[in-house]
């Protein structure tokens, strides 16, 4: 008889090893995503901060581009405005500006950009100290030339200070000579003419320096003229007059230069200060304007025009016939108030700090106080 075969039973290693060598491939495999993971999120999340900080500068860098100067003077020390902002990369951002005492503004940019699901989205707040860029002009007296001043007809130059009627204006007047001119220049009166002032009139060698008329401490004639509002060939122009269209200041019309009166309710045009810049020899009547008014040539007021704030003339001021009127400072290099021909007409300038003041700072534009001196703030 064959003899049984006897069944034995083998214990081998080849399944757990396998299922052994499975589990550590496992866990290598999860380890390596789990890094990969965070890598993926460290990176990104090292790239929302970068945004979001560039988000963030950027806001604060726009803030001077897109000022709008009518804040200038319609904010006071307190207020708080919002602007807000996008980048092509999709942050948002919200710029927070608060008036401070004086020239300054404080600024705070927030940049907050966006998340997914594998990652929070990254937020970072900027902040910086803005002052307005005002010219620091040398005012010396209510007329200033370099050359000669001939006053005849019912002419009145006033250089002690008074505010603008109806403004509303701070800090403490202070007087000013009425004409002030070179020392090689001379003041001719005839007519019923009135000057005063502290003193009425006098003599400047600063009168004769062309730094009094065209350099103001970093900004220039010239600069102001590149800022202008309205710029204008030389001509004549009348009729000049605010202008709003559903309560809103029509700043489009080259014939609206702002409004100087304030009455009540106030106008839409009267924290309008334009600098209006005229490129040769002008004559103006029967209008009105505030702001800043510089012209290349020779200034003709004939009749029925007043302006409230800043005169700059490279050439001759002349006024004709009568109700011209300023308010603020008038500066040039030769100025004939009167008709010196006949002998008739009637103007007056007078001297307010409040006018030159708050056409100065008007038209002034935000730059940063400090370059790149802004806080990181969380």
């Amino acid at each position: 008889m064959p003899k049984c075969a006897t069944l034995r039973r083998r214990h081998g290693l080849a399944l757990p090893m396998v299922l052994g060598a499975i589990t550590l491939i496992g866990t290598l495999i999860a380890g390596v995503m789990y890094l990969a993971t965070q890598d993926y999120r460290i990176g990104a999340n090292s790239l929302n901060e970068a945004r979001a900080e560039s988000a963030a500068e950027m806001g604060l860098n726009r803030l001077t581009t897109d000022w709008d100067q009518t804040k200038n003077s319609t904010m006071v020390t307190g207020d708080t405005l919002r602007m807000s902002y996008s980048d092509v990369g999709g942050a948002s951002v919200s710029v927070f500006v608060t008036r401070l005492p004086g020239p300054f503004f404080w600024a705070v940019s927030e940049a907050q950009t966006r998340g997914n699901s594998l990652q929070y989205g990254s937020r970072r707040r900027f902040g910086q100290l803005f002052r307005l860029d005002t010219p620091a002009m040398t005012i010396l007296g209510a007329v200033t030339a370099a050359g000669n001043i001939k006053v005849s007809g019912n002419v009145t130059l006033n250089g002690n200070d008074a505010n603008p009627s109806g403004w509303s204006c701070s800090g403490t007047l202070s007087n000013v000579a009425g004409a002030v001119i070179s020392p090689k220049s001379s003041v001719s009166i005839s007519g019923s003419v009135s000057v005063s002032g502290s003193p009425p009139s006098t003599t400047s060698s600063a009168a004769s320096d062309t730094n009094t008329y065209f350099n103001y401490g970093g900004p220039t004639y010239t600069s102001l003229a590149a800022m202008a509002d309205i710029t204008l060939p030389g001509g004549t122009y009348s009729g000049l007059a605010p202008v709003a269209v559903g309560g809103v200041c029509n700043k489009t019309l080259t014939t609206n230069w702002g409004d100087p009166a304030r009455t009540a309710p106030l106008g839409a045009c009267a924290t309008y200060f334009p600098i209006i810049h005229i490129t040769g020899d002008v004559k103006l009547t029967t209008g009105t304007g505030q702001g800043i008014l510089l012209v290349d040539g020779d200034l003709t007021e004939a009749g029925s025009f007043s302006f409230t704030g800043i005169v700059i003339a490279r050439g001759t001021v002349r006024a004709s016939g009568t109700g011209n009127s300023v308010t603020g400072v008038v500066m040039a290099a030769a100025i004939d108030l009167g008709d010196a021909v006949t002998l008739t007409g009637g103007a007056t300038v007078q001297y307010s700090s409040c006018a030159i003041k708050q056409a100065l700072s008007a038209t002034s534009p935000l730059v940063a106080a400090k370059g790149r001196g802004w806080v990181n703030m969380y």
